[in-house]
């Protein structure tokens, strides 16, 4: 699961912060993050979460965005988080 994050905007770099953690079965993981634009299904941004789960993208200032965590090992499927918009 992709845990709640933070989004907000930096005015000065304007670029999009996204944080959050990534969580299996109530304990953090080391997962790929990728994010996606909504307008276009862009693929915008990778990274992968540290051992505490936590991960931290960079995105264009002016959209919205999917958030998916991908479990390479394929046991568990992708986890989803749609219409994430920084404030």
């Amino acid at each position: 699961m992709i845990g709640k994050g933070i989004v907000f905007r930096d005015s000065a770099s304007r670029m999009a912060v996204i944080t959050g953690v990534v969580m299996e079965l109530g304990s953090p993981v080391i997962r790929q993050v990728r994010a996606y634009s909504r307008t276009n299904g862009a693929l915008l941004e990778s990274t992968y979460s540290n051992k505490d789960g936590k991960y931290k993208l960079y995105l264009p200032y002016d959209s919205s965005y999917t958030l998916v965590a991908v479990d390479s090992r394929k046991t568990f499927n992708a986890v989803i988080q749609d219409n994430v918009v920084p404030k």
